[in-house]
């Protein structure tokens, strides 16, 4: 993939912002049975492109641009796994917890693929670079910034200290690659561990 494929796909990405920032407003209930609903039909989307080489071809030619190797032969996108795992998200999670990890998993995946591939020289796993696993964890903290002003404002128990760790565990999921899609893993360690953290 190009990078300015790649600069597309993660403002996609980027814009799935757009779900955490609902959940504020919005009451868990809606927006599970929301994100679910759309998931189910984004699930049936994938499963008719894996099957029908008519539609996988239309589907190609409005969206190939911004799907990776699996993606265009037919595996699940990762808008897909992504809404699925954010009505996991917000269902398992406290409100304060499930906006800021989707919001980590919206910024730092998108700023570590961006940097990493324009400027990462240092290699460290899963061909992950220092450069990039460094942009995930500055981008998260800087979103920290607004987060805890959000928290006083919403009456949340948001800490810097919880943010700190949640934006860490966030960096350490996308750096190390397990048998999970990111999008899964990112926002659940990053929650996991928030849930320790932040105070109940």
């Amino acid at each position: 993939m190009a990078y300015i494929e790649e600069i597309l796909r993660k403002s996609i990405h980027f814009g799935s912002i757009v779900i955490p920032i609902s959940a504020i407003f919005f009451q868990r209930r809606e927006m599970v049975l929301f994100l679910a609903a759309l998931g189910v039909a984004l699930f049936l989307v994938d499963l008719l492109r894996s099957r029908n080489r008519v539609f996988r071809r239309f589907f190609l030619e409005l969206f190939g641009k911004v799907l990776r190797g699996k993606e265009q032969e037919g595996g699940m996108a990762a808008s897909t796994v992504l809404v699925a795992s954010a009505a996991l998200t917000i269902l398992v999670f406290r409100q304060e917890i499930a906006v800021a990890a989707l919001v980590f998993l919206s910024t730092g995946d998108s700023f570590a693929a961006l940097v990493g591939r324009k400027f990462g020289t240092t290699p460290l796993v899963s061909g992950r670079t220092l450069e990039g696993s460094l942009a995930a964890l500055l981008s998260c903290l800087l979103v920290s910034i607004p987060l805890l002003q959000l928290s006083g404002n919403m009456g949340w128990r948001l800490t810097p200290q919880g943010l700190v760790a949640g934006a860490i565990a966030a960096t350490l999921a996308e750096l190390f690659e397990v048998p999970l899609d990111d999008n899964l893993r990112i926002p659940v360690f990053a929650g996991l561990v928030m849930e320790l953290v932040v105070p109940g």
